[in-house]
């Protein structure tokens, strides 16, 4: 490529290098271009990193975080930095990373300190530790703690080739043991010669005023593959609905009896209105099953052995809980409507998300993993701690694809993860798997994907700090670090200790033997979750105000404990004004001005969230340094006229030239108006920095016409 050619790859600067700061080769402004090749191909290809592990939402990949750790800290601005940055995205093998280590050092006296205030998943102080940093990260949330814990201070303190042996000793002996453990759980698994992996359930409702029983199916398709259409149909019979397999024409529909956009149903033989639906008075029923064939699957009726009966699955849950001293969730699912829809209908507690035979499986499998940690400890805690701490997340296999949640996705004949996020859905159709077999989401391939996972480790010399703690108070001495990079939760997109508890609820019952300080309450604390809700602060207005009260104090904390030469890196992005307009609130109370923004394309576009929400594709790298410069103002005009000129000399070479949508572009331009409105006192002729954002997005709008900014108060 030619130099004119790299050139068109810069990301612009928004201001200059304040006087005292040495510039880093996150300056240089190709971060954006090699980690967002690097991120996209991470997310196509399930690579031997921490996040085949344990379960997190909005992980970032680590290939392009590693690329912005090493572009954060490293001061060498050579072609010989820009190329490692580049091998690091794309190939992280031990001379590559050796190399990257001495060009940090060579910058600093000391091993250079990096802080994530929001570590989540811990891909950024995972890399950042096996860069050579002394590496600090905390959490709100007690379960990102302890995946953080798990992936990086145990993972240290162990020998790693011998614990990722013993994890997949470990790991067959449980799922061995659970497979005997529930074969009385599953008749049809002896009967069909394990072919039958997939059992479909949908629930069965009495007419309040005729008595008749009928189908609440909303979902009744079970293959669409290869123009196939396979789906329940209903035939009428003096007592209720029967249900029967199809073929059915182009034509032709389940007649669904739920009102469409509604949760009130109609029962098709009176017409009267069915109010008030809950799971409790309804009836679990028990469709069909799925069975593994030589090519492909197939569908028929359950027959009536396929479950044993509830009673019997009740009495050995009460005896094993007894055996291990524990008890089920008693924690209760927050009733908000868009969130947690189950709530609405009945699912009270984290106990309830799952149909019986789902949740005794998940309580023998807690049973063998508390076994074998009592075995393992008595031989070597720590490696116990940390290869029963990986090994938990078969936990997380079992809640997030075999719950009431779980569903059957007809297009490719696969079952779809329950908590991917933002929000959690009520299904009136589920899939149940027997998850010992090697159907869909079987938990031997989750195995597979630990030992992988481990794999990725390593040992670092630097220390590594990770600790339960909040932003907005930040339990490190003034002037400690050199960098601060970290991504925190997107104004309203994901209600992180909602999707956690879930999980936590149950993780606790092994995990308290591990880490009781951790997993001492019933569910994560969510005090300091920095999040807009509209729910927990009584208004959208409230919800807004509050979100950049605590923003404000994590950047003023940010601002307090990085050193005076520091770079803040910071990870954002939203569809919202309201979502940008808190981070322009932030930094303009704060020290930091933004000198650059590095955007990031690294979201699989393939993947069901993203095409079936409103997923962010593209997130940003806000690049800011402390300065005691004053703040001027800015008019409108100005504004319009830059962001004109970054939409020609940078936006449309990322549609031309990198190939990203017009959405995202215009995202990525987006994101240097708000650096240009943050760093100036205000914008004069606008009402306000909402009104100037939304000015703005009507000029790239015109440049990019797939872009959209909403105006919407949070949820």
């Amino acid at each position: 490529m030619s130099n004119d050619g790299i050139k068109s790859y810069f990301s612009p600067d928004i201001s200059d290098i304040p006087s005292g700061c040495e510039k880093r080769l996150i300056d240089t402004g190709m971060l954006h271009y090699e980690a967002s090749v690097a991120g996209y191909n991470e997310r196509y290809h399930r690579g031997e990193t921490s996040h085949t592990i344990h379960v997190w939402w909005a992980r970032r990949p680590h290939s392009a975080m590693r690329s912005l750790v090493f572009a954060s800290l490293a001061k060498d601005l050579s072609e010989d930095a820009s190329s490692v940055m580049a091998s690091l995205a794309m190939d992280n093998n031990h001379d590559i990373e050796t190399n990257a280590k001495r060009i940090i050092a060579q910058g600093y006296s000391e091993p250079p300190k990096l802080l994530d205030m929001f570590g989540g998943g811990g891909t950024i102080p995972f890399e950042a530790k096996n860069l050579g940093a002394d590496t600090y990260s905390i959490d709100a949330n007690q379960l990102s703690v302890f995946i953080q814990q798990c992936n990086m201070v145990y993972a240290n303190q162990v020998d790693l080739d011998k614990a990722k042996s013993i994890v997949a000793k470990s790991g067959k002996d449980v799922l061995c043991r659970l497979k005997s453990d529930t074969e009385w759980l599953y008749p049809l698994r002896r009967s069909s010669g394990e072919k039958t992996f997939g059992y479909m359930w949908s629930y069965k409702k009495k007419c309040d005023h005729c008595g008749k029983e009928f189908y609440l199916i909303k979902r009744p398709w079970l293959s669409t593959k290869k123009g196939n259409r396979l789906s329940f149909v209903k035939e009428e019979s003096p007592n209720g609905d029967v249900i029967c397999i199809q073929n059915i024409p182009e034509d032709s529909y389940y007649p669904v009896a739920w009102g469409r956009g509604t949760g009130k149903c109609t029962c098709p033989y009176c017409h009267e209105l069915q109010e008030k639906i809950s799971v409790p008075d309804c009836e679990d029923a028990l469709l069909a099953v799925i069975n593994a064939e030589k090519s492909g699957k197939s569908f028929s009726l359950a027959p009536e052995n396929a479950v044993p009966p509830i009673a019997a699955i009740d009495e050995e849950e009460k005896r094993v809980l007894n055996e291990i001293h524990a008890e089920l969730p008693k924690s209760e699912l927050p009733v908000w409507s868009g969130i947690v829809n189950p709530a609405l209908y009945g699912i009270k507690t984290h106990a309830d998300f799952l149909n019986r035979r789902q949740r005794m499986l998940l309580v023998y499998l807690i049973k063998e993993l508390i076994e074998e940690y009592n075995s393992l400890s008595a031989n070597d805690e720590i490696m116990a701690k940390f290869v029963i701490g990986v090994l938990s997340s078969l936990i997380d296999q079992v809640i997030d694809w075999n719950c009431r949640m779980s569903m059957w996705i007809g297009e490719n004949e696969q079952v779809g993860r329950a908590f991917c996020g933002p929000g959690v859905a009520m299904l009136w159709d589920y899939t149940e798997t027997d998850m010992l077999l090697h159907g869909p989401a079987n938990i031997w391939d989750k195995l597979d994907r630990i030992i992988k996972g481990v794999s990725s480790f390593e040992h670092s010399d630097g220390k590594i700090i990770i600790k339960h703690a909040h932003a907005q108070e930040l339990p490190f001495d003034d002037n400690m670090f050199d960098a601060i990079v970290t991504d925190p939760p997107y104004y309203d997109n994901i209600y992180y200790s909602i999707l956690a508890d879930f999980f936590y609820a149950w993780k606790r019952i092994l995990l308290k033997h591990i880490a009781r300080e951790l997993f001492s309450e019933e569910i994560t604390d969510a005090k300091y979750e920095l999040v807009a809700s509209s729910r927990r602060q009584g208004k959208g207005s409230n919800a807004h105000e509050s979100y950049c009260i605590e923003l404000k104090q994590a950047f003023g904390e940010a601002a307090r404990v990085i050193k005076p030469d520091g770079v803040f890196s910071f990870i954002y992005s939203h569809s919202s004004v309201n979502g940008w307009d808190a981070v322009i609130q932030s930094y303009r109370s704060s020290p930091f001005w933004i000198t650059s923004v590095q955007p990031l394309s690294i979201e699989r576009k393939g993947r069901p969230r993203s095409v079936m929400s409103e997923a962010v594709n593209t997130c940003m790298a806000f690049v800011a340094r402390k300065n005691t410069a004053e703040r001027s103002p800015i008019t409108m005009s100005m504004l319009q006229d830059k962001i004109k000129d970054i939409i020609e000399s940078f936006g449309k070479q990322l549609t031309e030239r990198s190939g990203w949508n017009g959405a995202d572009a215009g995202l990525a331009v987006l994101a240097y108006a708000v650096g240009l409105i943050a760093n100036a006192e205000c914008v004069t002729d606008a009402d306000s920095d909402a009104d100037a954002l939304i000015q703005v997005g009507k000029v790239i709008k015109k440049a990019f016409p797939e872009f959209t900014l909403k105006v919407r108060n949070s949820l």
